[in-house]
């Protein structure tokens, strides 16, 4: 099923966040009645790389089924985009959501070399070691690890210190992490119910993430899943950021109509679009958070 949502936008598109800002004083340092936040610590199963995950925990009762659970890529931009009216929302809701949000273990906003390696996935065959086609020198490959340690390792974590819903899992993700969340649900679509790609590089690896869902759509019917997928105005679409090269839109262009053609035809997934009118890039991250996570409040 195809939806398409438009949500009037006033703030100005040129007004985008420093993805060099560090994480200062947040929601989770605030006193509030709806959520209790914690952090955890964990490392890859190589030891070599690490992460702090902010994890956010309703305060209130717990649904008889568990709590809805939102793992959310980029944690440290998230949860400095995060408001306490929207989390005294959500825990106002029925059924409000556990908030795991990853992050790299450090204070940056968006740690770019780390992000490229745990987000993008191989291209080729082999266990060599590869790189961002754009020439930027960063390692890029590493996304299945970074996969197999939100659902391995992290996810089982965060059940033994609460109770969650099996049949509400979602994995939200912008930008490179858009790209990330479509390429979990194209190769391990059972992992989450919901996946979110806000703003997706579709452009990176000459539309590599959509090979992917069409090799995906010729599979038989996998479990049923819900894609919610947001984009910007058509500017903030074109690139990865603020300094992305020029050739990223024209490639974004062609990859997106081969998107929404494979959309059309990938069994047993329930597409959503949302855009976002007069935000760039940078925007749309802080903007499609709340729609996201009120989708996973719902008693269903």
């Amino acid at each position: 099923m195809l939806l398409l949502v438009v949500l009037p936008v006033s703030a100005p598109a040129g007004a985008q966040p420093d993805p060099g800002a560090r994480v200062g004083r947040t929601v989770a340092d605030a006193r509030l009645h709806g959520y209790r936040f914690e952090r955890l610590s964990v490392a890859s199963a190589d030891g070599q790389r690490h992460y702090r995950v902010h994890l956010a925990v309703p305060a209130g009762a717990m649904p008889a089924r568990g709590f809805p659970v939102a793992c959310m890529l980029d944690g440290n931009a998230v949860l400095m985009a995060l408001e306490a009216p929207l989390l005294e929302q959500l825990a106002a809701s029925a059924r409000p959501p556990v908030l795991v949000l990853v992050a790299h273990d450090n204070d940056l906003r968006i740690d770019g070399p780390a992000r490229m390696w745990d987000y993008t996935p191989r291209r080729g065959e082999g266990e060599g070691e590869e790189f961002d086609a754009s020439g930027n020198g960063r390692r890029s490959g590493g996304a299945d690890a970074f996969l197999a340690l939100i659902v391995e390792r992290i996810l089982p974590a965060v059940r033994q210190r609460v109770a969650l819903d099996e049949g509400r899992r979602m994995l939200w993700g912008h930008s490179y992490g858009g790209l990330f969340a479509l390429h979990a649900l194209a190769t391990r679509p059972g992992a989450f119910t919901d996946y979110v790609a806000v703003d997706p590089s579709l452009w990176w690896g000459e539309g590599f993430v959509v090979g992917e869902l069409e090799r995906a759509a010729r599979r038989p019917p996998s479990l049923p899943a819900r894609l919610l997928l947001v984009r910007g105005a058509p500017a903030a679409s074109s690139r990865d950021g603020p300094a992305g090269p020029g050739g990223r839109g024209a490639g974004n262009a062609e990859a997106g109509r081969r998107l929404d053609a494979v959309l059309a035809e990938l069994p047993g997934v329930e597409v959503q679009r949302l855009r976002l009118p007069g935000l760039g890039h940078g925007q749309t991250l802080g903007a499609a958070i709340a729609p996201a996570l009120l989708s996973l409040a719902v008693d269903d």
